[in-house]
């Protein structure tokens, strides 16, 4: 078992993580207010009692509970039931029989999805939520109803969206099975998928930010460096309370991200996990019907989601066994190619060379260190899937060394 030190920028991420400890955090690795609240409320709940599952029942009767403050008529919470997959949120599908303003009686499918007492992602709902309501109408969203993003009413953080019919990955694949990594889509599924996945993430880019900003959404300054900065310092004060270990490479790669800050010239909606696994489709037609997973999106470089989307762990090699295809969908190049066409944005090899280190660094920041703090002290319903996800650490630390090995 590792030993805990109790500072921050020491030898080892702690257990128990003071204010005072958290303090030196902000003031060594300042990140933008919205995502300081995810930090803290990460932190801070750390000390609270390992994750105990909530029974439907309990969890129906928070829900009504709920739902009694906001909806004016009389309703009922019928059809419950878990749904899995995901390594980071609980959550719970379920039927409101209620009579909306604009359409009279219904029954509509929705889904609840909270927090455990610590998850993989730190994240603030508040910012979630905005993302989605930001990106309706440019790409197919599940509709926010709720929001409780200080869980203050239910056992931890939630929010209330609309239930959207799809499935992540072909029925009969046997690839992708955690958190859709390396889906293989089959060619026929692929060609008619790609196209979408380009034509959304374009699309994400382009939005109009005229309206986009908010406490919960902060705007960095374009024509500076200050985007990247906050997300590398967002992920540093992450591995500082985190890790159980050192490691060398990784304070070679964070010294090489701080060095070589790039600059952002155009400010855009991050999703943050554009990816396969994180889209519904429906297979017959072939359409993507909702992209899900927007907790760690925030206004920034576009470049993040195409050096992420693009990053190894999440693509696979085509039937000829020589082409790499980036989120199984295309190869690297051509789906820049179609980037561009689709968004009339440059892709910026430097920078796409930056974030792709970067990546690679939160993805060691993910699995080395916050997976193994929260399954190490039982904060999450997926401690067993959080354990596993430790085991491509070496494959993501071969990466990250491959890559700095061509720039420093």
């Amino acid at each position: 078992m590792a030993t805990t030190v109790e500072t921050v920028g020491s030898e080892r991420g702690s257990d128990h993580p003071t204010e005072a400890m958290i303090d030196v955090g902000k003031q060594e690795f300042p990140t933008d207010p919205a995502s300081q609240i995810a930090l803290d409320m990460k932190f801070r709940r750390r000390s609270g009692p390992p994750w105990s599952r909530s029974t439907p029942e309990e969890l129906t009767s928070a829900l009504t509970s709920f739902l009694e403050k906001r909806v004016a008529s009389d309703f009922t919470v019928t059809e419950t039931r878990w749904l899995t997959g995901g390594a980071s949120k609980i959550q719970m599908a379920f039927t409101l029989n209620w009579s909306d303003p604009g359409r009279g009686a219904v029954a509509d499918r929705m889904l609840l999805r909270m927090d455990p007492p610590e998850t993989l992602n730190a994240t603030f709902k508040q910012t979630e939520a905005e993302l989605i309501s930001a990106a309706s109408g440019v790409l197919p969203v599940p509709a926010v109803r709720w929001l409780d993003a200080y869980g203050d009413e239910f056992p931890e953080p939630a929010l209330v969206c609309d239930f959207v019919d799809g499935v992540t990955k072909p029925q009969t694949t046997r690839t992708g099975q955690v958190s859709g990594l390396g889906t293989n889509f089959g060619p026929e599924l692929r060609a008619k998928l790609a196209p979408q996945f380009v034509k959304h993430l374009a699309a994400l880019h382009s939005l109009d930010l005229s309206d986009v900003v908010s406490d919960a959404l902060v705007r960095p300054d374009a024509g500076t460096s200050q985007s990247a900065l906050w997300r590398l310092n967002f992920e540093r004060q992450i591995w500082e309370q985190d890790r159980g270990e050192d490691v060398p490479l990784m304070d070679v790669a964070a010294g090489w991200l701080e060095r070589n800050l790039p600059v952002t010239e155009r400010v855009s909606v991050v999703h943050g996990d554009f990816r396969s696994g994180n889209f519904l489709f429906d297979e017959k037609s072939a359409t993507i019907t909702a992209w899900l997973d927007w907790e760690l999106g925030y206004l920034g470089d576009r470049h993040a989601d195409l050096a992420y989307c693009t990053q190894p762990l999440y693509g696979h090699y085509a039937e000829d066994g020589k082409t790499f295809l980036a989120s199984g969908m295309l190869p690297r190049e051509a789906l820049f190619e179609e980037y561009e066409k689709a968004s009339g944005l440059a892709v910026d090899p430097a920078r796409i060379t930056w974030y792709s280190v970067f990546c690679s660094y939160y993805a060691i920041v993910k699995t080395l260190a916050t997976s193994y703090r929260v399954a190490r002290l039982g904060r999450s319903h997926q401690d067993v899937l959080l354990a596993r996800l430790e085991g491509v650490v070496p494959v993501l630390t071969r990466e990250l060394g491959q890559l700095l090995e061509k720039v420093v």
